[in-house]
């Protein structure tokens, strides 16, 4: 069993073939590639809000540049995931166009563009589970 996600290099999975890998899990931050899924192809690092929350049990949280929210549950010693995502409605119409690396100035631009063109509201809601291995 994992003693805690910060410092585990991971390949996270969940329904509808979302397959994160790899996941790198740092102390504020989670650098990850989407290997398989929706938006395959996508790179990012994202910075995070961390807490212990009970023996073996942890939450991650974070706000992404399209203005997604995601939440995640770790269950350490079952190695599974919870997670709640709420993302918004221009991005959950066609997922493919997250496709590309936030690290990238381009990338970055071409989202704020789908932003200001595309409506926010309603909130596309993730609430699944999936689980986890160290890599």
């Amino acid at each position: 069993m994992l003693a805690s996600i910060l410092g585990a290099q991971l390949s996270w999975h969940f329904a509808d073939g979302w397959v994160f890998e790899p996941a790198a899990v740092g102390p504020d931050i989670v650098e990850y590639s989407l290997k398989e899924g929706p938006h395959a192809g996508r790179h990012a690092i994202q910075h995070f809000y961390y807490q212990r929350v009970a023996p073996g049990v942890e939450t991650t949280v974070w706000y992404e540049e399209s203005g997604a929210v995601v939440h995640m549950t770790w269950y350490l010693e079952t190695q599974t995931v919870h997670r709640f995502a709420a993302l918004p409605a221009w991005l959950a119409e066609d997922m493919t166009v997250y496709r590309g690396n936030n690290q990238d100035p381009a990338f970055i631009e071409k989202i704020k563009g789908l932003i200001s063109q595309g409506p926010d509201w309603p909130r596309h809601i993730l609430n699944d589970d999936g689980y986890f291995k160290a890599i």
